[in-house]
């Protein structure tokens, strides 16, 4: 319905030669249905709608405002990491009484770094408005070698084509260190039930344990792999540059979930709270959703009207309709007017409370956009 009426209102009132270019469903779902593409507003009716549009854009103004400081605090993390000022293990360990690892897994410090903001350099265009976010991962290796690992498909500088042939073929299981590589796994399995968490391997048919601690569902979780061939993806330099050297190997890796992000970092309240609080004070007032809506537009459309109040036309019908198609043209073309007259009635009823409406109605079109 939005869309038919943003055309309309386009036209500011042109409505014969909108006739011609609408198509006659659209004007036909919006002005049977509808009936009305503008409410006619009444003093009584504004007096109580204005409070009820001050509460509503001041939520949404909150919620912006809340928004853009979680965004500031989460592009903090992403900095305190990449200058190092945060470890990424010390902080999974702030949020986790159950971060721990096998005897004989080693802390790769700058991988681990790397993986928590892996893909930064995508978001330094100046003029972008999405910044960097970090997701705190702990990397960790086994410090030791594996002729299973197929490390030799990369080359020495990896290229696209070079890490599409490891991709696909990253382990030759038949090698005998492989049988190895799949104790330390198993190994790291039992570590883990022992300890409290649930760890199985799930469908990497055999080469990648997935773990987290009950209490920890959904919050942190860890793998332990035979090899993450993601971390040698030349998408991403500083992967390659800080992981190569000690990650051709079976690794460990504990990170936060995006649940434990939003947890500590959402204080936003959610535009859906602000939905409910606006239902609750137009039921107090007897206007219904789809009215309070209608009044919206219309006040928009009645900002706009004021500035250009001759624009409107009121359509009259110039014919004796006598066939089915001319009676529904016809019926349209009384709406229209209907409309019309509404628009001018509005343009009247706006300027009155103009002092109060032009705010709010700037707020608006930050939110419903259009061409208001």
């Amino acid at each position: 319905m939005k869309f038919c009426y943003n055309i309309i209102s386009c036209g500011r009132g042109n409505y014969l030669i909108l006739l011609l270019l609408i198509p006659l469903t659209c004007i036909v779902n919006n002005f049977t249905k509808a009936q009305n593409m503008v409410a006619k507003l009444s003093d009584e009716e504004i007096v109580v709608v204005i409070p009820i549009l001050k509460n509503e854009m001041a939520g949404y103004e909150n919620v912006l405002n809340a928004m853009s400081n979680e965004q500031d605090r989460r592009y903090q993390l992403f900095l305190d990491i990449k200058s190092g000022k945060t470890d990424p293990l010390d902080w999974l360990k702030q949020h986790s009484e159950h971060i721990i690892v096998p005897q004989g897994a080693i802390y790769e410090s700058d991988c681990s770094r790397a993986v928590s903001i892996k893909g930064w350099e995508y978001h330094q265009d100046p003029e972008s408005v999405i910044k960097p976010s970090a997701v705190p991962t702990a990397v960790f290796s086994f410090g030791k070698e594996f002729p299973a690992i197929n490390k030799q498909l990369l080359g020495e500088n990896i290229s696209h084509e070079s890490y599409q042939k490891f991709l696909y073929n990253s382990v030759n299981q038949n090698d005998p260190s492989y049988k190895k590589i799949h104790e330390i796994l198993e190994e790291a399995r039992l570590f883990y039930v022992k300890n409290g968490l649930s760890a199985s391997y799930g469908l990497s048919e055999g080469r990648v344990v997935s773990f987290y601690h009950p209490d920890e569902e959904g919050l942190i979780s860890g793998i332990v792999c035979d090899i993450d061939v993601t971390l040698f993806d030349p998408a991403y330099p500083e992967l390659i540059t800080e992981c190569r050297s000690h990650l051709m190997e079976p690794c460990i890796q504990i990170k936060a979930e995006y649940e434990l992000l939003d947890k500590i970092f959402n204080t936003a309240e959610s535009t859906d709270q602000v939905d409910e609080n606006i239902k609750n004070s137009l039921k107090k007032v007897n206007i219904t959703e789809e009215r309070y809506a209608l009044i919206k537009i219309s006040l928009l459309q009645a900002r706009m009207d004021s500035e250009f109040p001759d624009a409107i036309e009121v359509p009259s019908i110039d014919f004796t309709p006598t066939t089915d198609e001319e009676r529904e043209t016809a019926k349209i073309i009384e709406n229209m007017k209907e409309d019309a007259l509404a628009r001018k009635s509005n343009i009247l009823i706006y300027n009155k409370y103009k002092s109060e409406l032009d705010p709010i109605c700037d707020e608006l079109r930050k939110y419903m956009g259009g061409p208001y």
